[in-house]
């Protein structure tokens, strides 16, 4: 009986969860088929305000205007009679407000939604919000289907774009660690993990840290500059520097975690009785020190956030009070343990600066006591943004603030006159908001001291400088030195006192002007970091890049980028092995060149002329790799060679004191090829020179500089007759050479060999080599020197 009942309980079980099963079933498939019709409607749809204007999908801002205003000179309904000119003007406005803006037309393109259904659907809607088609249809009793558009709702109050990331956050991260969440519509992890770090990021909002949040889509600009491509993503800011958080896992407490990281490792410095004294006792740093008490083991952010903004003029410290090391601190300043406590200290140690004591202390309060105990009582100008605070810039003489600066070195020497001049700032019935008494090392400050004392030495060991400085501009300020300065002798102090009283009263109660004015120099920063810590900075923010950049794709896509990388590298060190052979090569022929030196042209009592043969196997010493200078070259053949070479060895003899030049002579027989091809080669192959007459070119003269690649030609004596006759309408016959020469053919050979070349031929060649050195004489360049052959 039992068993039936159970087997009847069972079935009425198994048949409600059937029908429940059926029914999610076919929920599903009616969202999925109206989902599906709804985008078949605005794919169809989304070209209609298109069409109202007129202009194609692709249509640029300027065309969409000028459509729009045509048709609205057109369908004005003061201007147009037709009864359908104002639905007509209606549609084109709409149309021009949703196409105009390039964040509506996308979401028109995307989803097919106008500017008049976005004000219908939320009129109150914030203007740099998206609209997301599908929110009515899944907020009605679809929990289960939701999607991003919806859930993306809460992020509204955290969105940020590039404008606000470049002008307000990331100058902002520079006193608070920015944290950023990055999301996207239509991701299901995005769903999963909002709920968390939105409540986080209203936690750290609520203590006055700064939060943001990006779309990827709405803000695709911001993505890339962060280097975001997926969501979701979490990374932060600090100081400029971003940092991402690469754990898999989503809590509360790991993203605490993670942001409490964030700050640097002396933000919040753990105080202990033993190092108390030493904490407080380090003021000579320029800043005030603060401690925070709290019965919890680890800070709060409500104590590491404002640390880390004031760190730059304040030095905070924690204290946890359930230690049993801090029993001696909490007896001494009467600290309650159950409660939380912040106080701060200056220049005594004993003595409080300020305290304050709640139950909760909030960020407003914190930060409110901090600000109003900004400096110690005797602050040092240690920075220009110190100097700027504490000696604001102010033109009218009567809201004018001075500021009074002992001029002091870091000596211990000097420490006396410190705290002196400190008492009196403490004490002087003269303080006010008009009067800052401050101090600065004119070892560390030079450059502003010579400023002051225009390059002078300041006074004796036994007397300090007091400037009194009024800033009228950035750069400009009016001052003078107290006259009698600041004793360093105590039994002289009383009278320094007296008279800086005296004369800082005159200037508050009068409008009497400084007498002096300089233009100085920004303070050195004390506080700056070192160069090799900054360094190290950068090396790990390089790091960090190369390390999102590896981690961000995927395996194939970086072994295709190293192969690249490999790939240009491997190029790059063959082209530079390449160039430095050839560079050694041509060093090589430099120096071999270099070796080779010019033949001498002569004996060494000058009294015997060398002639070199121009010939195969002496054309590179003389010509092809000779240094620069100049192988004068006669011409001749066997019958005049001995006649002509005597003539021109007398020519010859006054200019072979020169080292530079070389003397040689060329049988035409022999090489008469290679001299029409220097010949040819010189008009540029547009005259061929095929009936060359080796006797009408004897007693020409080449004065060839082979280094350079250009030579000079002496013409003889008879060749110039005849150029001066033919007027040079015959270049080849100008020359000397050619078969209708009628000098050459008649006059027989005798007449040839014992006058025409001893008279005629070389009877000019002195005159020309001076034409030579002077300058004179046409020069002739060649692109190479043809080769002699055997």
């Amino acid at each position: 009986m039992c068993l039936t009942t159970q087997n009847k309980t069972l079935s009425k079980v198994s048949g409600y969860s059937f029908w429940n099963f059926t029914s999610m079933m076919a929920i599903k498939f009616a969202y999925s088929s109206v989902v599906f019709i709804v985008f078949i409607y605005l794919t169809v749809a989304s070209n209609e305000l298109y069409d109202i204007l007129g202009v194609h999908k692709s249509a640029s801002s300027q065309e969409i205007k000028k459509a729009y205003k045509t048709l609205a000179r057109e369908w004005h309904p003061d201007k147009n009679q037709d009864p359908s000119a104002t639905d007509k003007f209606t549609k084109i406005n709409e149309a021009y407000e949703t196409l105009s803006d390039p964040q509506r037309r996308a979401d028109y393109d995307n989803y097919g939604y106008t500017s008049a259904q976005e004000q219908q659907r939320n009129p109150h809607a914030h203007p740099g919000r998206g609209f997301h088609p599908f929110d009515d249809f899944f907020s009605g009793g679809f929990g289960s289907f939701r999607f991003g558009g919806r859930e993306s709702v809460s992020m509204e109050k955290f969105l940020i774009t590039l404008r606000q990331y470049e002008s307000k956050m990331h100058p902002r991260s520079h006193q608070s660690p920015c944290f950023i969440y990055a999301f996207s519509d239509f991701c299901f992890d995005c769903m999963r993990i909002e709920p968390v770090v939105f409540k986080f990021m209203t936690e750290l909002d609520a203590v006055g840290m700064c939060v943001g949040a990006v779309h990827l889509r709405r803000s695709p600009g911001l993505a890339s500059h962060l280097r975001l491509h997926t969501a979701p993503y979490l990374l932060a800011v600090v100081s400029g520097r971003i940092t991402y958080y690469k754990n898999s896992a989503i809590s509360f407490h790991l993203l605490r975690d993670f942001v409490k990281k964030l700050f640097p490792a002396g933000t919040l410095t753990t105080i202990t009785d033993d190092n108390f004294e030493e904490f407080v006792s380090g003021w000579k740093d320029n800043r005030v020190r603060a401690i925070f008490f709290s019965s919890k083991e680890e800070p709060s952010m409500r104590f590491l956030a404002p640390a880390f903004a004031h760190r730059d003029r304040i030095a905070s410290g924690y204290v946890y009070t359930g230690s049993a090391n801090v029993l001696k601190l909490l007896r001494q300043y009467n600290v309650n343990k159950h409660r939380e406590t912040m106080l701060l200290w200056n220049e005594i140690p004993h003595q409080t600066l300020a305290s304050i004591s709640m139950q909760q202390l909030s960020r407003s309060t914190i930060d409110e006591v901090l600000a109003s105990n900004r400096y110690l009582a005797l602050p040092r100008l240690s920075s220009q943004s110190v100097f700027e605070e504490l000696c604001p810039q102010e033109p009218k003489v009567k809201k004018r603030s001075l500021c009074v600066t002992l001029i002091c070195k870091k000596s211990e020497s000097h420490d006396e006159a410190r705290i002196s001049f400190r008492e009196f700032a403490q004490n002087s019935p003269l303080g006010s908001e008009r009067i800052r008494f401050t101090y600065l090392y004119e070892d560390t400050q030079q450059n502003f001291v010579k400023a002051l004392t225009k390059g002078n030495q300041t006074r004796s060991q036994t007397i300090l400088e007091v400037a009194i400085l009024w800033r009228t501009d950035t750069r400009k300020l009016s001052y003078e030195f107290v006259p009698h300065g600041w004793s360093l002798d105590p039994q002289y102090s009383p009278q320094s006192r007296q008279q800086l009283e005296k004369r800082l009263t005159e200037l508050l109660r009068g409008d009497a002007l400084l007498p002096y004015r300089a233009t100085v120099p920004e303070f050195y920063n004390e506080h700056m970091l070192g160069l090799m810590t900054r360094i190290l900075y950068r090396l790990v923010d390089w790091y960090d890049r190369v390390y999102y950049y590896c981690t961000s794709y995927d395996g194939m896509t970086l072994l295709t980028a190293l192969a690249a990388i490999s790939f240009i590298g491997l190029l790059t060190l063959s082209m530079k092995k390449l160039a430095a052979d050839e560079m050694e090569q041509l060093k090589k022929d430099k120096m071999a060149r270099k070796a080779q030196k010019r033949p001498p042209s002569c004996s060494a009592d000058n009294q015997t002329i060398h002639l070199y043969e121009l010939r195969y196997d002496t054309f590179q010493n003389l010509v092809a790799e000779a240094d620069t200078g100049l192988t004068v070259t006669l011409l001749v053949d066997e019958h005049s060679k001995t006649k002509l070479m005597r003539k021109f060895a007398e020519i010859m003899q006054p200019f072979s004191r020169y080292s530079a030049l070389t003397f040689a002579f060329l049988q035409l027989e022999y090489y008469l090829d290679w001299y029409r091809h220097l010949l040819e080669l010189t008009m540029d192959f547009k005259v061929t020179l095929e009936n060359i007459n080796n006797r009408n070119c004897i007693g020409s003269v080449l004065a060839i500089n082979g280094y350079r690649k250009c030579y000079y030609i002496y013409h003889p004596k008879r060749a110039r007759r005849w150029m001066r006759k033919e007027h040079g309408k015959n270049i080849t016959k100008a020359v000397g050479f050619g078969d209708s020469d009628s000098d050459s053919a008649s006059d027989g050979g005798t007449r040839e060999e014992n006058v025409l070349f001893e008279e005629e031929l070389l009877a000019g060649l002195s005159i020309w080599m001076d034409r030579v050195f002077d300058g004179s004489v046409k020069k002739v360049r060649l692109p190479y020197w043809p080769e002699m052959s055997k």
